[in-house]
């Protein structure tokens, strides 16, 4: 074809009219680098949800405090979102009347070319006239994060009351609102710091409420671990001439013991042994204690029965 002029002209032509369609992008992005590249498809986890209320007067609840979004587009801008999450997801609550709503998720900040799903689509919503309540903070301290030796003996919190914001129906469900330390706070002494307050209902399930202070100083006490147990008491041997017991009675019927908590889980009682040869009369006598060797000590240290003959 080359060797004729209109060989040569036509080719030429050809040339001319692919160089005008580049020029002027009529293949738009048809024939880009990233269209050219396979498509990509990530899941996001866990990425915060934002509730847009411009309402003072109203408030809203119901809302999860983050979802999964999936994204589906050309792999480099999909890896360039993953890595920069500077996108949103938002629950648009704008013009919204009182009561249960349905509400789509929204994701803004993504690039045009990326699409998107959100688990869950949706979210129901109540919105409810907003109100203010005063409400009591106890202390709230779980025995997994004082150090196993240790036990609370007080705990106090300041201030002692805090406001809560929310709507009606989550308001009158109030039953506890508690200060806690971080899950990974461990008390193996005195203690003050910075708690976290939260809101509950009479199950224990969290309230979608404003707390206000969100944080208060909760101080605690802590003294060694213990634990009362019963004595186990018996008797070895007989008084003289012939006499009965009558009567053998403890000065104490319960011991505190201390030691780690964990070694004293199973201890349910400290046995005891009442020496009885050789009485003659009515009288004191100490109670031998066994005492196991997970106790590091026991209070009192010291206990007497008291032994009636007959």
């Amino acid at each position: 074809m080359f060797e004729s002029k209109w060989g040569l002209r036509f080719f030429a032509l050809i040339l001319a009219l692919l160089l005008f369609l580049s020029v002027n992008n009529v293949f738009g992005k048809t024939f880009s680098t990233d269209n050219i590249a396979s498509n990509g498809n990530k899941t996001i986890k866990n990425v915060p949800v934002q509730v847009i209320n411009k309402s003072n007067d109203l408030y809203v609840s119901g809302a999860p405090d983050s979802v999964d979004i999936e994204l589906n587009g050309p792999q480099s801008k999909v890896l360039q979102a993953q890595k920069i999450e500077d996108f949103k997801v938002t629950l648009n609550t704008t013009d919204l009347q009182p009561g249960e709503r349905t509400v789509d998720f929204q994701v803004n900040g993504l690039d045009k070319d990326i699409n998107y799903r959100v688990y869950p689509k949706e979210a129901t919503l109540s919105i409810e006239k907003k109100e203010t309540r005063e409400v009591t903070i106890d202390p709230n301290i779980s025995r997994y994060s004082v150090a196993p030796d240790k036990q609370i003996d007080e705990a106090a919190v300041t201030p002692t009351t805090v406001k809560v914001t929310g709507g009606k129906e989550q308001l009158d469900r109030i039953a506890y609102a508690k200060a806690s330390f971080s899950d990974d706070f461990q008390i193996t002494d005195q203690v003050t710091g910075n708690a976290t307050v939260a809101v509950f209902d009479k199950n224990m399930n969290k309230l979608d409420v404003q707390v206000n202070p969100a944080q208060v100083k909760l101080k605690i006490n802590v003294k060694p671990y213990s634990k009362k147990v019963k004595l186990d008491l018996t008797t070895k041997g007989k008084p003289q001439n012939g006499l009965s017991v009558a009567d053998v009675n403890p000065s104490e019927k319960e011991i505190v013991i201390y030691g780690n908590r964990d070694d004293l889980k199973e201890i349910d009682s400290i046995k005891g042994v009442v020496d009885l040869n050789g009485v003659t009369t009515n009288t004191k006598r100490e109670i031998q204690l066994n005492i196991p060797e997970k106790v590091e000590r026991i209070k009192p240290k010291k206990i007497e029965a008291n032994i009636s003959l007959q």
